[in-house]
């Protein structure tokens, strides 16, 4: 214990982030201060195991909406782990090859506490539990106690340190952001700015690239700290 309390604690939130939007932003920030992490990592998934990249746009793309929505934000910072390797972007893979690169760093490995349900399902659970601090984000819709009962359920069978992150909790869709960003809505307050910004100039998700003069984005609001 002794040992833990002279390393760095580095949060890491990983996923698809197509599109990262403000749940993300919150849920970062709620575990960074209720955890009093020195940084967050967001590491967009390379080769995501559950999801058909045909249906995603490229991981440089998701990867450059992460370093806008994040940039001018103290202590988070965008993490190529994933996808500067061709491996299946798995966890526990992850974590050992962060856990190599940085022997001084404690992580603690922020996902969906509805994950919680079907934990054991992925693979290697047992390595994820060894090698960092789960820390499981609880969204508006989920019931807080039944939370920790299945917490509790997975500390014993893994002997795993799993916390709660209570705060942050906002649910929102990532298929009806896209929807809307594919229409060219310029008013979507659940993206950060400058990724709104990003996806409309680049055609993401099907919106047209030229957006109309009276349409664009004033200059002021897409430099607004994400």
């Amino acid at each position: 214990m002794e040992q833990n309390r002279n390393k760095r604690k580095i949060g890491i939130l990983g996923g698809s982030f197509d599109p990262i939007h403000m749940g993300h932003i919150n849920i970062a920030q709620s575990a960074r201060e209720e955890f009093e992490l020195e940084e967050v990592w967001f590491i967009p998934a390379g080769h995501s195991p559950n999801k058909n990249e045909d249906e995603m746009v490229s991981a440089e793309d998701r990867a450059k909406m992460v370093e806008l929505a994040v940039s001018d934000i103290p202590g988070f910072r965008l993490s190529r782990a994933e996808m500067d390797t061709p491996e299946i972007s798995y966890t526990y893979l992850t974590l050992t090859r962060l856990q190599e690169q940085y022997p001084n760093t404690q992580f603690y490995f922020i996902m969906g506490a509805d994950s919680l349900d079907y934990f054991e399902q992925w693979r290697h659970p047992e390595i994820i539990c060894e090698k960092s601090v789960i820390l499981a984000a609880v969204r508006d819709d989920i019931d807080l106690a039944e939370v920790r009962r299945k917490i509790k359920y997975l500390q014993k069978l893994f002997d795993a340190q799993i916390y709660p992150v209570t705060g942050g909790r906002t649910d929102i869709s990532s298929t009806e952001l896209r929807r809307q960003a594919g229409e060219g809505k310029t008013r979507l307050p659940m993206l950060p700015p400058k990724v709104l910004k990003y996806i409309l100039e680049h055609g993401l998700y099907g919106c047209n690239e030229q957006m109309p003069e009276h349409e664009q984005i004033p200059e002021h609001e897409t430099d607004t700290e994400a």
